[in-house]
């Protein structure tokens, strides 16, 4: 994957046609493909995944990627799930694509858990197919068709099971650096026009107008609805409140990690937690927190509701030790001042929690201090809780006198229009080291660097845009590193407090 550029504006030419323009756009704005990757296109034979298909194809030779078809029979639907198959795989035929095709025995989706729906079994068999079909063809990213309506019913789905801000922050662009929505700004009427215009045929799924399915009640009934009696744009005023969801949901799960990172100690006995600590942080923290333990403990979340997470919290304050159980054989319980989370028996060696400053955790916690800020191009930020006073300037090249000093980044100032954004590092982070063929997830950067545990939450990144140009201190992105065609040295200096 070395020397593989990301498609973006400035590498293609985009075409007239409207629908191709925004969904390059996305590909750009999300970096959802690099140049030379080979994409699995997750195909059902709906309009969605059809039009996802015929875009991507359209499009190929200019991204720069390949592409192969994937389809999975999910063994319950008969001849009419063989007609999908078959027609998707005419369908990639004649677009000289070539088709993986996939089937569940009926019942296979059960192992994924009893108490599961049939549909969230078949969700989860389905995108474990996806990843080792993904692996056996060699593809690096996965495309699947979900559109704005997706998104605005996904949405109302989390509110009526009363979810917080991760579920009502809906479906996002890009998970896992493999699962792509090239189509998620798109609404499906504007996909199935596309595909009337191209003479492009499409499956329709006899189970999406079922009534019994909350979904479908949705979208046919509850959406229509509020466009009707409220206004036309309630799918995308609901998917656009998503967006912002989603932006405070990787806030606050950034500043809640770091926390995590300083109070939680794994081991031998399960993931231990000061109680006293937890108790005196903020109760969207607490809840954050506890789903992270849990996480840690079990491997995952599933079946884990807000009730379980309330119930733990109960944990963290009252006299003497006490104990609940959480699904999955899961037992929180206090002891010691310490709240434990294990899975089964406890191992015979107890350990202690982390020890958490009050100082460190309201640092990273944001209690009163501001953990991310702009920085004027030029001009200066402070971010006390970060310990962090940053300045930025721009020199001509001519008079650019390099300084080896990891206080300073001397970047390409045409590359990295301001302002900046300055925060702490959140998980998922993820930027291209100099020198560097791929991009790396910043914390494993930092853990090869040897920088200790209880520092790496503390350490600061600038981006420009939605792309990380400096992690502080340590090393600036491979995008926006000066070259001989450099005019202008935007300068960041991290000054002495």
């Amino acid at each position: 994957m070395s020397g593989r550029r990301t498609v973006s504006d400035d590498n293609m030419k985009k075409p007239p046609h409207t629908l191709e323009r925004r969904l390059l756009d996305a590909l750009a704005r999300h970096e959802m493909l690099r140049r030379g990757e080979r994409i699995l296109v997750a195909v059902s034979g709906g309009s969605d995944s059809v039009a996802l298909l015929r875009l991507l194809h359209s499009l190929a030779s200019d991204l720069g990627v390949e592409l192969h078809v994937a389809h999975l029979d999910h063994g319950w639907r008969g001849e009419a799930a063989a007609k999908d198959a078959r027609f998707v795989q005419r369908l990639a035929r004649r677009l000289g694509l070539p088709c993986t095709l996939g089937r569940l025995e009926p019942g296979a989706a059960a192992a994924a858990g009893r108490r599961l729906s049939r549909e969230a079994r078949a969700r989860g068999a389905r995108l474990a197919w996806l990843r080792e079909t993904a692996r056996t063809v060699g593809a690096t990213r996965i495309a699947v068709g979900h559109t704005l309506d997706d998104q605005a019913e996904s949405f109302f789905l989390a509110l009526l099971r009363g979810s917080g801000t991760l579920g009502l922050s809906g479906t996002w662009p890009v998970v896992d650096g493999l699962f792509i929505r090239p189509v998620l700004d798109l609404r499906r009427a504007e996909l199935r026009d596309w595909l009337k215009r191209a003479g492009q045929r499409f499956r329709e799924d006899a189970s999406n107008r079922d009534p019994a399915y909350t979904r479908n009640r949705v979208r046919r009934r509850l959406i229509p609805f509020l466009e009707r009696e409220f206004t036309p744009a309630a799918t995308r005023l609901v998917a656009r409140a998503a967006d912002l969801l989603r932006a405070e949901e990787i806030f606050l799960s950034g500043l809640a990690e770091g926390t995590y990172e300083l109070m939680a100690q794994a081991g031998p006995d399960g993931v231990a937690i000061d109680a006293a600590a937890l108790h005196g942080l903020p109760l969207s923290f607490r809840r954050r927190i506890v789903r992270r333990a849990i996480r840690q403990a079990r491997g995952h979340l599933r079946g884990i509701e807000a009730r379980h997470v309330e119930s733990a919290l109960t944990l963290t304050h009252g006299p003497g030790a006490a104990a609940v159980d959480l699904p999955g054989g899961l037992r929180a319980s206090r002891r010691g001042g310490a709240l434990l989370f294990r899975v089964g028996a406890p191992a015979p060696t107890a350990f202690r929690p982390r020890a958490a400053t009050p100082d460190a955790v309201a640092a990273t916690a944001g209690g009163s201090e501001v953990c991310e800020g702009l920085c004027p191009v030029p001009g200066r930020v402070s971010l006390p809780a970060l310990d962090l006073r940053l300045r930025a300037r721009i020199v001509p090249r001519d008079q650019f006198d390099r300084r080896p000093d990891r206080a300073y980044a001397c970047l390409d100032a045409d590359l990295t229009p301001g302002p900046l954004l300055v925060r702490g590092r959140r998980p998922g982070d993820r930027f291209r080291p100099l020198g560097s063929g791929g991009s790396r997830k910043v914390k494993a950067f930092l853990i090869d660097r040897k920088v200790p545990r209880d520092q790496r939450a503390r350490i600061p990144i600038v981006l420009s845009g939605e792309r990380i140009a400096w992690v502080v201190g340590h090393q600036i992105d491979e995008r926006f590193k000066m070259t001989p065609a450099t005019r202008r040295v935007l300068v960041l200096e991290r000054e002495i407090r």
